[in-house]
């Protein structure tokens, strides 16, 4: 019986993670229905070994119903459409900060920045 260790969470891991979930139906649908019934953290957990620290900024950025919703929104419609996401490692910044980027020709990207 092989056993998976879940990789630690960096924009590395994350890319690779979304490129799987656009390769295979079932688990992208696994994962947004994780995303939208239990939120961003279970993603996350379900996903990556995540540290304290990225743990606790997940839980302050998705504390209040309000951001928790838009988390889920975002995160599960990009996946359901096929749009870039990604995260970006930064030091000079604190907390966890989600952008949506249109082209203005309906395509849009998601953009996911927390320090790491």
């Amino acid at each position: 019986m092989a056993t998976y260790t879940k990789p630690a969470l960096n924009p590395q891991t994350f890319e690779e993670l979304i490129q799987r979930l656009q390769q295979n139906d079932q688990e992208r649908l696994r994962a947004i229905d994780i995303i939208q019934t239990r939120g961003v953290l279970a993603f996350g957990d379900e996903y990556f070994e995540l540290t304290d620290k990225q743990r606790d900024q997940l839980t302050t950025a998705t504390s209040d119903p309000a951001d928790g919703f838009r988390w889920r929104a975002l995160l599960s419609q990009a996946l359901v459409e096929g749009a870039d996401i990604g995260i970006a490692s930064t030091t000079q910044s604190f907390g966890v900060h989600v952008d949506v980027h249109s082209d203005g020709q309906g395509g849009w990207g998601v953009s996911i920045s927390c320090e790491i």
